[in-house]
């Protein structure tokens, strides 16, 4: 009697095992292959595959050095809010999302910093937590990746905006830069504040 207590115990242990198992293949987030110029900003979707519904979610970035994460949104099958803690990105309220296969549920606005040298870096997903309708939650053990292309900054020293040409515009960019905590320097002194503001004057007025 005792024996097959025990073997029914792990039967059903190894059912359940399976069963998360099967929860993690189908249940995960990632994220989207982006290209951006260092210097500027570029924009990384969250993708979500599910095949029960999902009412939060939430994971940690993993950036490349030189790269930084300035604002989280939810984004098109997420309705509900998308928030941040330092790389930490999370859903705020409930919401009940079906099934799916790589929906867009938020957009990351992502600063590459101007010193970034060009090539293919690796964006990261990891410590991913989602709960399912009832009450079930799924965590997934492996980092999700995709690759963030770098492409080498072009065009007049000064332009933030890409519309090159160099002026008010610039500032109010570069002042949203600083403020982001991003890298635009000017100076060359590996810093980002008010010297590059004033580097960035003098450029404005030398086309003058």
């Amino acid at each position: 009697m005792k024996r097959r207590f025990l073997f029914m115990l792990l039967a059903a242990l190894t059912c359940v095992g399976a069963n998360a198992a099967i929860l993690k293949a189908n249940n995960y987030l990632k994220p989207s292959e982006a290209t951006g110029t260092a210097g500027k900003t570029v924009e990384v979707n969250i993708l979500m595959w599910n095949n029960v519904d999902i009412v939060n979610w939430q994971t940690n970035l993993v950036l490349p050095n030189g790269v930084t994460l300035v604002k989280a949104e939810a984004a098109e099958k997420w309705t509900e809010e998308v928030k941040s803690e330092g790389n930490k990105v999370f859903s705020e309220t409930e919401t009940a999302v079906g099934s799916n296969t790589g929906a867009v549920v938020a957009k990351l606005t992502l600063q590459i910093d101007a010193t970034v040298p060009a090539g293919d870096y690796e964006v990261a997903f990891s410590g991913t937590v989602m709960t399912s309708n009832d009450g079930k939650t799924i965590t997934q053990d492996d980092n999700k990746t995709a690759k963030l292309t770098v492409e080498p900054a072009v065009g007049k020293e000064g332009d933030f905006t890409g519309d090159n040409v160099v002026n008010a515009a610039d500032i109010q960019a570069l002042l949203n830069i600083i403020a982001e905590g991003g890298n635009a320097d000017l100076t060359g002194d590996g810093q980002t504040n008010a010297a590059d503001i004033q580097a960035l004057l003098n450029i404005i007025a030398s086309q003058v």
